[in-house]
C-alpha cells in the first residue's frame, strides 16, 4: 500500500474563506478591543464617581462638631443683643396702633473657645424706656418659679430666646401686663440684660 506524499504549499481553505489576513490586521483588532474595554472601565468608574459625588452633596458634611467648654466665659466674651419685632421673630422698627411689639434676645460668645454661661430666665431682664423715662421692666413681672440654666456657648454661634409680647403698657410693682397703664405713641428703646451683661439699646416707634 503506497503512502500519500505530503502536500506542499498553504493549507486548504474552507469554501468562502478567502485569503488569510496579515498579522498586522489581527494586531489592530486586538488594540481596538483593548481600547474599547478601557473605555468601558472608565465609564463605569466615572459613573460611580458621579453617584458618590451626588450622594455626598445630598447628605452634606453632616452636623458641625461642637467643642467641649473650656470653663466659664471670661468677662467681655459674651455679647447680648436685644430685638424688637413680631411673633415670628422678624425684627421691626415701627408698630401701628393695632400691633403689639414682641421682644427677645440673643447671646453670642465672641471668644475663640467654647465656654459656659449662666443664662436662665432667672437672670434675663428686659427694660423699655422713652428717653430717660422708665416705661416697662420685666423685673416687675411675676418671676416666681423662674429657673437658672447653664448654657454652653460655642464661638460666634448665637443662642436666641423665644419672642415675648409687650402689651404697650407701663409696668409697676403691681405687675407688667394687662390692667396696667397704656403708653402713648412715640419713640422707645429696648435693652436686655443677661447675668449682668447689658445689650446696646434698640430703638423702635409706636404709632
Amino acid at each position: 500500500m503506497s503512502s500519500v506524499p505530503p502536500r506542499k504549499g498553504p493549507p486548504p481553505r474552507l469554501p468562502g474563506q478567502g485569503k488569510a489576513k496579515p498579522r498586522s490586521v489581527y494586531l489592530r483588532r486586538q488594540i481596538m478591543g483593548l481600547a474599547i474595554v478601557a473605555l468601558l472601565i472608565w465609564g463605569v468608574v466615572a459613573g460611580i464617581g458621579a453617584v458618590v459625588g451626588w450622594v455626598g452633596g445630598l447628605f452634606g458634611a453632616g452636623p458641625a462638631q461642637t467643642a467641649a467648654p473650656s470653663g466659664e466665659c471670661a468677662a467681655g466674651k459674651v455679647v447680648v443683643e436685644a430685638f424688637v419685632g413680631d411673633a415670628n421673630a422678624t425684627p421691626n422698627e415701627s408698630f401701628s396702633m393695632s400691633e403689639n411689639p414682641y421682644v427677645w434676645l440673643s447671646l453670642t460668645n465672641i471668644g475663640t473657645t467654647a465656654c459656659n454661661f449662666s443664662a436662665g430666665p432667672d437672670v434675663q431682664f428686659f427694660t423699655i424706656k422713652s428717653g430717660s423715662d422708665l416705661i416697662w421692666q420685666s423685673s416687675d413681672c411675676d418671676r416666681v418659679g423662674l429657673q437658672s440654666q447653664q448654657v454652653t456657648l460655642q464661638p460666634n454661634v448665637a443662642l436666641t430666646t423665644a419672642p415675648s409680647e409687650w402689651l404697650r403698657v407701663r409696668s409697676s410693682t403691681k405687675g407688667c401686663g394687662a390692667g396696667q397703664l397704656l403708653v402713648d405713641a412715640g419713640a422707645y428703646n429696648l435693652t436686655a440684660t443677661v447675668n449682668g451683661v447689658l445689650s446696646q439699646p434698640n430703638q423702635f416707634l409706636l404709632k
